[in-house]
């Protein structure tokens, strides 16, 4: 029993010492636990878990594209997957529910991923995203990035339009600002919207204080000049012109965007798409 006794406080020391050394041997699940996706070209990063894929059906990069690819593509694994997905196969299936399953089958459903996708047969650019990314990349981001985008791919130059895509999509997650037509385009629609408005409160000021003095000169028996009439008349119809010019501008063409699936909420986001 003095022997068993004493072996009591030796077992409890050796339980505490290996809880203390146990982590020392254990092996990060993140760096054992890189993904095959089945041959793809592809890089992993081992601190975060996350992965960058390029799966070209396409045929549209050469490996040395790829490989130059893959390195930009890297930093954004810092914050969640990222896959660049060239297709140029007939579909019954929609831009974004093509970039919607990708993205499911290489990273899960519901793992922080974005996939960007050039869509060959449909003439399309997506950006389908999930998780944190959805919070990087609003449906506003995601449309600047592909329509900067698609102004590269009608030329042909898919490799650049690939490059310019990854680094304004590090950009976004990185806080920095990348090019934004449309921004400026809406903030140019609003600026002219707002002067038709205030010309036209100056066009209605000015007719009732010219009328009110007709009114009064008539009531004295005064003839009324007609030179005071085409000032007014001039004014009121450039605000028409204003009015209808700023409503051809304001109808665009539109970005494209549809809702990323009919129900639920594993399905991510996919608003962000041009046609090129």
């Amino acid at each position: 029993m003095r022997n068993n006794r004493r072996l009591i406080p030796v077992l409890l020391l050796a339980v505490l010492i290996a809880s203390v050394l146990l982590p020392c041997f254990t092996v990060s699940t993140h760096a054992d636990s890189a993904p095959s996706f089945d041959g793809l070209p592809s890089r992993h990063n081992r601190e975060t878990g996350y992965s960058a894929v390029i799966a070209d059906e396409a045929n549209l990069l050469t490996p040395d594209e790829e490989s130059e690819l893959l390195e930009k593509m890297y930093p954004l694994t810092a914050y969640a997957n990222i896959a660049i997905y060239t297709v140029d196969t007939p579909t019954k299936l929609q831009d974004y529910q093509r970039a919607r399953e990708k993205r499911a089958g290489l990273f899960g459903q519901n793992a922080n991923a974005a996939v960007f996708m050039v869509d060959m047969y449909l003439r399309r650019i997506i950006i389908q995203r999930r998780g944190n990314m959805e919070e990087y990349f609003n449906n506003s981001r995601a449309n600047n990035i592909t329509n900067n985008v698609a102004k590269i791919a009608k030329k042909g130059n898919y490799f650049n339009a690939c490059v310019t895509a990854m680094e304004q999509m590090l950009d976004v997650v990185q806080d920095r600002s990348i090019a934004e037509p449309m921004k400026y385009l809406s903030n140019g629609v609003i600026a002219l919207m707002l002067g038709s408005l205030i010309a036209y409160l100056i066009a209605y000021v000015t007719s009732t204080t010219v009328r009110k003095k007709a009114l009064k000169r008539t009531e004295t028996g005064e003839v009324i000049s007609r030179r005071e009439e085409p000032l007014v008349l001039n004014v009121l119809s450039s605000v028409k012109v204003g009015q209808k010019s700023v409503t051809r501008s304001s109808s665009g063409s539109g970005s494209g965007c549809g809702s990323s699936c009919g129900g639920g909420s594993s399905c991510g986001s996919s608003c962000g798409g041009s046609s090129f």
